[in-house]
């Protein structure tokens, strides 16, 4: 990326953060739950049924010393295994549900209404960047989601649900970057990873400036997830220097142009902020997406850029994205 792109995704991602209201504020507090000993088994303590295709699951969970709410969308035809995809929230997301279930947003249920695939979309998680934090959040308490991710949910699912033992992960923003990271550091577990509109650098000036800038969302400091900038953590996590671990995963990566698209008229609510912030949130996006889809191909992994030429940081435009990304997505867990 040339330091022109740099600067300029730099500053819209700045400018943007500032735009965007805190979703977890500072006398906000994440949903009760119930604590869980660290040398407790992790299990699935409760089932509650939400339709005949719907369950929401209390994971109790000693990594994160809490029980955690699971949603868990089953296939339309379960009369054979069938594989699991799961789905990160962004970080405007809520801490009592996952956007990907909201009708007005993600609308995974009629999406996967007549799909074969289990999707699994943990709830929480805004401001978190989906990864084991070093020390305590602020506002959320122990953080060690990707144990949590990786770890401890998966074998639950498989031994709760009939499974394929294939599986994939997607995120949209935040929860795009900590999907390519999960995948990198879990490369046994996904088969397939769809990333839309993130951003993936974490190392240098401007990838600690925007790592900030995602656990400032909870009034935390990018520090606190990982310790000092020069600290092993950090180059563990970095997506760039690990682009080989996703050698034989397929992986789908989108982004839109930032310019104003179909989902975008006179009748959309705030379109001023719609068009201005998202639009540039969406341009530091697609520079972010030509980066790191070029580095994965020079390491032979197997992607797929989606790169569409309108398109703003949103809700429309990601939905629209789930279903272009399907096919790759059904053929990492099927083929």
């Amino acid at each position: 990326m040339r330091m022109s792109q740099i600067a300029l995704a730099c500053a819209v991602s700045l400018a943007s953060v500032v735009a965007l209201p805190i979703v977890a504020s500072a006398d906000e507090a994440a949903p009760p739950a119930q604590t869980v000993s660290a040398d407790a088994s992790p299990r699935i303590a409760a089932t509650t049924s939400v339709s005949e295709r719907e369950v929401l699951l209390d994971v109790d969970s000693p990594a994160m010393g809490r029980t955690m709410a699971v949603r868990v969308f089953l296939p339309a035809d379960s009369s054979e295994p069938r594989p699991v995809l799961y789905l990160l929230d962004g970080n405007s997301g809520q801490i009592e549900d996952n956007n990907w279930f909201e009708p007005t947003k993600g609308n995974a249920r009629e999406f996967f209404a007549d799909k074969n695939v289990f999707v699994v979309a943990p709830i929480g998680g805004t401001g978190t960047m989906y990864t084991d934090w070093q020390e305590d959040h602020p506002k959320f308490g122990k953080l060690k989601w990707e144990t949590f991710l990786t770890k401890e949910l998966p074998p639950l699912i498989d031994g709760a649900f009939d499974t394929s033992g294939r599986n994939a992960i997607g995120g949209i923003s935040m929860g795009a970057e900590a999907a390519l990271m999960l995948a990198q550091r879990a490369p046994d577990l996904y088969d397939g990873v769809a990333a839309y509109s993130g951003c993936y650098t974490t190392v240098g000036g401007f990838g600690k400036a925007l790592t900030d800038l995602v656990v400032i969302n909870g009034m935390a400091t990018s520090e606190q997830m990982w310790g000092p900038v020069d600290s092993p953590a950090w180059r563990e996590h970095d997506i760039f220097a690990n682009a080989d671990k996703l050698r034989g995963t397929k992986v789908y990566l989108s982004s839109g142009t930032g310019l104003p698209g179909p989902h975008e008229t006179l009748e959309t609510p705030d379109l001023a902020r719609v068009v201005v912030v998202g639009g540039v949130m969406e341009l530091g996006a697609n520079l972010c997406t030509d980066q790191i889809s070029g580095v994965l191909r020079s390491h032979g992994v197997d992607v797929t850029r989606s790169a569409q030429p309108v398109g703003t940081h949103g809700w429309p435009y990601w939905s629209d994205e789930l279903a272009r990304s399907w096919p790759v997505i059904e053929s990492a867990l099927f083929d």
